[in-house]
């Protein structure tokens, strides 16, 4: 009887105190533990290329707001989707991201000196500006993030003043200017297949 009591009154707690702990955390520590995450995955003898690949694509998954990225790498053309196409697209962009984001990461991110600058927090958004010391380059990286109810989550990332999400509006907007919106899936499709 007693545990029962203990466990009802000691978990919530625990969890509450997890929660509290998240929300409190400021974007920068936010951003050096999902470095230091990948840094130690990286940086494990013990894992396969494999395992190491999908521990990535997992943090990357668990820390990414798709749903607002879907939305803003289509622009209005977003507002003109039915959910099923909506739904359609964002599985699809989210895996073709994910993707292309493990690779860059698996590639770039190794045992490289990460230094934090500026951080800027205004209202639910946040950046926070970082230099990636590598041997003879230093590349700034700009993080940035939205505030949701279980913490910070980003929506991009800036790499030597390239916006990944930029990227994905251009090429998309580029497509959807001389084709359909379908003519953009099917090249979405192919992509994705060639992913599984």
């Amino acid at each position: 009887m007693k545990s029962k009591f203990w466990i009802t009154l000691v978990i919530p707690a625990i969890l509450t105190a997890f929660t509290a702990a998240a929300l409190a955390a400021t974007p920068t520590s936010y951003v050096k533990d999902i470095l230091n995450e990948v840094m130690g995955i990286q940086n494990n003898p013990g894992l396969s290329q494999q395992a190491r690949k999908e521990a990535i694509r997992n943090i990357i998954r668990k820390n990414f707001d798709f749903d607002r990225m879907s939305k803003d790498s289509l622009g209005n053309a977003y507002n003109s989707l039915n959910a099923s196409q909506r739904k359609e697209f964002q599985d699809i962009f989210s895996a073709l991201f994910t993707d292309s984001y493990t690779r860059l990461v698996l590639n770039f991110l190794k045992q490289e000196t990460v230094q934090y600058h500026k951080e800027q927090v205004q209202g639910n958004q946040a950046s926070v500006d970082t230099t990636l010391i590598r041997t003879n380059e230093k590349i700034p990286v700009d993080y940035l993030m939205a505030r949701k109810s279980a913490g910070w989550v980003l929506y991009d990332v800036i790499v030597d003043g390239v916006s990944i999400l930029d990227n994905y509006k251009r090429q998309f907007a580029r497509v959807m200017s001389t084709n359909s919106f379908d003519y953009l899936m099917d090249r979405l499709r192919t992509q994705y297949r060639s992913i599984q």
